[in-house]
């Protein structure tokens, strides 16, 4: 090292430095791969700021709520944000946005739609216009854009359902002046009981090459047709866009009759799912006149909601529990068990013959002799809620009350659940409050023992065949919140009454005995 020139390791400190000092002064990023620089419109669903919802605010709402937070624009007091989109409505190369939403401070709740443009020279976004739409359901709400009218302007279109359960469609058109303003116009605004849709046709090539404007399209809305008597008989009205009035009018209607509606319902129902099969049978069905022996009165009732099925006729009533459904080509295959026999199994093949018809057969288990598989074949027929001749009265089928009574102590839960007490034993199952031709009626419906089996909640229930495990009374409110209850038994024939006293509930206050 001695002989190693000085020079050398001067030279060498000079150039570390001067490497240093140049590594300090460049960019950082300067080794990193470069990223695309390119700016991205973002969504804008602006709620306000307080965020505050009601028990009815959508998911889609509470999204909104979310993307607010890091919005530019926020919507005015007690204005929330239902959905928006955002697209170059007038062709100034950068994109605007249109919001729908709900003021919470008008009445009904009506949706609103705004439109939200960028000014270069304030760096800001601004709401330029507004208007309300006939929807007032934010769950139900579609927001999209098309060229409907055929002339390369953009429509944009909000549908959704109003507060009368009606389909509703509300659409406006932009169009940019000559002198690069804005015009948004309201060129259609329906609503009907039924369906709307745009009827959409392939315009021309030259169209698509952008040479000249393409054909408009229509819309058709689809209802019930008021005017008939027959609920089946639809009404079609479609709706054409007129260039001289520059917006949609009435063009046709065509009433479309019931033959038609209930092939199209076949149709579908041929091709449904077990669920949506299912969907069509439950409620009552009683057994065709021309197909039901001689003296012999029968329906079923299927209860989809609470997987059970229940046979009734002159004398006996049965109560399956629904195990499973499969589809077949005509209709429903249903495997159901008793509820009180579980070695008695039974499956029904159901074959659709009208919107109101079906045909039943009924297999037993074949381990079990029982025979008299026919008695329940035919045809069944639903029983139409249009039949009855005046309004029934509603009734709430549970109750939160304490009743003493000859039977014991009754408590009757608001989940739909009873408790007697009577002399050191308990008794507990299902009960409901029904309303028929008029009267109030309750069924009881008592929970299995620990041996499995189903004891009935009077105590002078005969050996009838498993008749007594399931009861009925009639209900008599005569004064006070007290009432009596008279045991009864339905069927098709109607009301048969028992030689029995009625029974009387007089109230208790929570906790008495």
């Amino acid at each position: 090292m001695k002989n190693f020139p000085k020079y050398l390791t001067i030279f060498a400190f000079l150039i570390a430095a001067a490497l240093i000092s140049v590594l300090l002064v460049l960019p950082r990023d300067l080794f990193q791969p470069k990223k695309n620089d390119f700016r991205q419109t973002r969504y804008i669903n602006q709620v306000s700021q307080n965020n505050d919802f009601d028990d009815s605010a959508s998911a889609a709402e509470i999204v909104a709520a979310m993307e607010a937070e890091r919005s530019l624009v926020n919507l005015g007091s007690g204005e929330i944000a239902a959905a928006a989109l955002s697209e170059d409505f007038d062709s100034d190369g950068s994109e605007e946005t249109i919001i729908a939403y709900r003021n919470m401070l008008i009445e009904n709740n009506p949706i609103y739609l705004t439109y939200i443009d960028y000014e270069e020279n304030t760096k800001q976004y601004n709401r330029i216009w507004s208007a309300p739409t006939q929807v007032t359901r934010p769950g139900t709400i579609s927001l999209f854009t098309k060229d409907l009218t055929g002339d390369r302007s953009v429509c944009v279109i909000l549908t959704g359902m109003n507060g009368e359960g009606e389909h509703t469609m509300t659409i406006f058109k932009i169009v940019k002046s000559p002198n690069n303003e804005i015009d948004i116009n309201r060129i259609a605004d329906i609503k009907i009981d039924g369906t709307i849709s745009i009827v959409e046709i392939e315009r021309t090539q030259a169209y698509q090459l952008g040479l000249t404007n393409g054909a408009s399209f229509d819309i058709k809305g689809r209802g019930r047709d008021t005017d008939s008597s027959n609920e089946f008989d639809q009404i079609e009205i479609t709706y054409s866009y007129s260039r001289e009035f520059g917006r949609y009018i009435r063009n046709g209607v065509n009433r479309i009759p019931g033959a038609q509606v209930e092939a199209a319902r076949l149709n579908r129902l041929l091709n449904a799912t077990a669920a949506e099969f299912e969907q069509f049978v439950s409620g009552l069905w009683y057994r065709a006149a021309t197909d039901t022996p001689e003296n012999s009165r029968q329906y079923i009732y299927f209860d989809t909601s609470g997987r059970e099925l229940i046979f009734y006729d002159n004398n006996t009533q049965q109560v399956y529990k629904w195990l499973s459904s499969t589809s077949t080509r005509y209709g429903l295959y249903i495997s159901s068990q008793n509820i009180s026999v579980g070695t008695l199994r039974r499956v029904m093949d159901i074959e659709l013959e009208s919107v109101d018809s079906v045909r039943v057969k009924i297999f037993e288990d074949v381990r079990m002799k029982i025979g008299l598989n026919a008695l329940w074949d035919g045809t069944y027929r639903k029983v139409s809620s249009a039949k009855k001749t005046g309004e029934t009265p509603s009734v709430n089928p549970f109750i939160d009350g304490e009743y003493s009574s000859s039977l014991g102590t009754v408590a009757f839960l608001p989940d739909g659940k009873y408790i007697i007490n009577r002399s050191e034993r308990t008794r507990t199952g299902r009960y409901a409050f029904f309303m028929l031709d008029g009267g109030e009626y309750l069924e009881l419906l008592p929970d299995e023992t620990a041996d499995g089996r189903l004891v009935p909640v009077r105590s002078n229930a005969g050996a009838d065949g498993g008749q007594g495990i399931r009861d009925v009374y009639r209900v008599d409110r005569s004064s006070g919140e007290g009432f009596s209850l008279r045991r009864v038994r339905l069927s098709v024939a109607g009301l048969l009454e028992f030689d029995e006293e009625p029974v009387a509930f007089m109230p208790l206050e929570r906790g008495a005995s």
